[in-house]
């Protein structure tokens, strides 16, 4: 105690005594005034007062005694709250906690009383959260089949513990969810995988996961790999029925097509065949016995089959003649069972060679359809008709055929890649029609330009001819194609004078032809026919409506031009033919006349042609090649 507090004690103790001093003093004087009045003697008194002071001096001891218990009841409290408060210090992993030595016994008392109570709180309060983790993580061990988090038992966990606990539950419960995703993935697949093949679970371990639940499933890493293997397993079950049924169609088809069964038995049979289960297997395997019974019975048509789809493989593959040649049975008449066994051999044998290289050959294909349509439009360029275009088809034209020149090289060069990597891994050459890669592409690529110039110096011959033709002869009229800028008006065009509506009626004469020779009624003349018309005399001044503008058909033109050949031919059959540019006295011969110009125009073009009929015909001479 400080000064203060031991002065205070002193006051305390003295104001204490002097009110015991008050008292036992009224005490006694009152218990005298008695005794006086009651008339005691002073032995009488005396006795009464040692009595009195006796009571007194009982009651104080009592007092002290019971002071005394209380203090040493309160020092085993303290004593007891120490020792909790240690324990529980060191169960909770806390520091010890040292109550200060001037403090008195009800102030340590208090104070280690509540210690010892937030300890325990403290302490229930993680059994009860490590409780609650522990049957999480009870639940979610047994589910994946793991360790639970270890904990000392009746041990108290630390605040690192329990949070290291809590982790490991939420870790474990993430696993679960993945592992449950999984599963009822994994599950679904299989159990459509069961229905697909038409089987049932043959393992205990597929029958309890295709018909329990999926919450009594013990997520284990054993079970999902065991899951994992069982779906493995029935795709790859799945992939080789997939190719079995694949396999076994394809056989039934070529029995089919060998044997020449009709559409209907066909069809009836491909009814209700879907799909690769058991049922559609066994079907196919007892159809595939039937067929190889009717086989041997028509060994001829099986075997000229046979022959057929070799061929047809074997372009496939792109076989030269010497690789074709090297079947001999191919060959052979006589038909027997072993005949029949080597070409299922020879097939077998090719269709293996076809498989080890599909992706190639897939791609060689698509590189032979780009050709060819390179080769197509190619022809299709020097075709006068397309030039009939409307809407734009020649502009589309040019982009696609832009498109496929621009993709054929990166074809070949993926093919070259192809062709490298398969002879690296199967240490064989690969040939085409006999060729290696390069040396085949290099000679398709000179056939295309080789047959490109033949077809160019075919043009160039023929459009020579023609021209040596024309100008022996003289041109016909040519029908053109491509609609023309100028067209002569229709007869019935609205003119203006009578004089105008003669010239036009009358377009079997032209002026300054026939009118100004001499004797026009007898004389004719007859000149070589130019392809090139002479512009309309006549053309209306004010606008004509399109609509009503009548154009001559093609059918018109072809007949007179059929007219104007079959009076050149009736002409040139007469003897009184003098040259091709003497005057005729054949009176059938002035519309020709009248539509190929007057003498004095050919005279004119002879110096100044326009054509190539206007050319006075000479040595023929070939057209260079630029």
């Amino acid at each position: 105690m400080n000064n203060q507090d031991l002065s205070m004690a002193n006051t305390c103790k003295e104001q204490t005594r002097l009110g015991f001093t008050r008292d036992t003093d009224n005490f006694l004087n009152t218990l005298f005034q008695i005794w006086d009045k009651l008339g005691m003697d002073d032995a009488q008194k005396k006795t009464r007062g040692e009595a009195a002071r006796s009571h007194v001096k009982a009651l104080m001891q009592n007092m002290i005694s019971e002071e005394e218990n209380l203090m040493s009841r309160l020092a085993k409290t303290i004593t007891e709250f120490t020792e909790k408060l240690d324990q529980l210090c060191e169960e909770l992993s806390l520091p010890h906690i040292r109550v200060s030595a001037d403090l008195t016994m009800i102030q340590r008392e208090k104070l280690l009383r509540t210690k010892v109570d937030l300890m325990s709180k403290e302490k229930n309060d993680r059994l009860a959260k490590y409780k609650e983790l522990h049957a999480k993580d009870q639940e979610l061990c047994d589910c994946l089949n793991v360790t639970p988090y270890y904990l000392p038992s009746g041990a108290v966990p630390s605040l690192e513990q329990l949070k290291e606990c809590e982790k490991h539950v939420n870790q474990l419960q993430v696993e679960k969810d993945k592992r449950f995703s999984e599963f009822t993935a994994t599950k679904r697949k299989i159990v459509d995988l069961y229905n697909l093949l038409e089987m049932d679970p043959e393992s205990s371990f597929g029958h309890d996961l295709v018909c329990e639940d999926d919450t009594a499933f013990q997520l284990s890493t054993k079970n999902m790999d065991q899951m994992k293997d069982l779906l493995e397993s029935l795709t790859m079950l799945n992939d080789e029925m997939i190719t079995e049924v694949e396999d076994l169609w394809e056989r039934l088809k070529a029995l089919w097509n060998r044997l020449e069964i009709s559409d209907i038995d066909r069809e009836a049979f491909e009814t209700n065949k879907k799909g690769h289960g058991k049922a559609v297997i066994e079907a196919l395997k007892s159809e595939i016995v039937e067929c190889e019974k009717l086989k041997f019975e028509n060994m001829r048509k099986f075997i000229d089959g046979i022959r057929n789809e070799l061929k047809s493989w074997w372009s496939k593959c792109y076989f030269s003649k010497e690789q074709r040649d090297q079947f001999k049975g191919f060959y052979e008449d006589e038909c027997t069972e072993e005949l029949l066994s080597k070409h299922e051999e020879e097939l077998e044998k090719i269709r293996k060679y076809y498989s080890s290289a599909k992706d190639l050959f897939e791609r060689l294909s698509h590189r032979d359809e780009l050709f060819q349509k390179m080769i197509v439009m190619e022809e299709e360029a020097h075709n006068v008709n397309r030039y009939k275009n409307r809407g734009g088809k020649l502009l589309q034209e040019e982009k696609t055929r832009k498109k496929v020149l621009k993709e054929i090289p990166k074809v070949e060069e993926e093919i070259a890649e192809v062709v490298l990597k398969w002879e690296s891994s199967t240490g064989k050459e690969f040939r085409l029609n006999g060729l290696r890669y390069p040396q085949f592409i290099e000679n398709e690529w000179n056939n295309f330009h080789e047959h490109k110039e033949q077809q160019k110096q075919s043009r160039l011959q023929a459009r020579a001819k023609q021209t040596h033709d024309e100008m022996l002869y003289g041109s016909k009229a040519s029908i053109s194609m491509t609609p023309s800028k100028r067209k002569l008006q229709p007869v019935n065009t609205p003119i203006r004078t009578p004089l105008k509506t003669r010239k036009m009626n009358d377009m079997t004469r032209t002026p300054n032809t026939t009118s100004k020779l001499p004797n026009s009624s007898r004389f004719h003349s007859t000149l070589l026919s130019s392809p090139f018309g002479r512009k309309p005399l006549y053309t209306p001044k004010t606008p004509c409506n399109t609509s009503s503008r009548k154009r001559r058909s093609i059918r018109l033109i072809e007949r007179a031009a059929t007219e104007r050949r079959a009076a050149t031919c009736r002409r040139k059959s007469r003897d009184a033919t003098f040259s091709h540019t003497t005057v005729s006295s054949d009176d059938r011969a002035a519309p020709a006349l009248a539509a190929h110009g007057s003498y004095t125009d050919f005279a004119n073009g002879l110096s100044k042609p326009n054509c190539r009929s206007s050319v006075v015909p000479t040595a023929f001479t070939p057209l260079q090649k630029h």
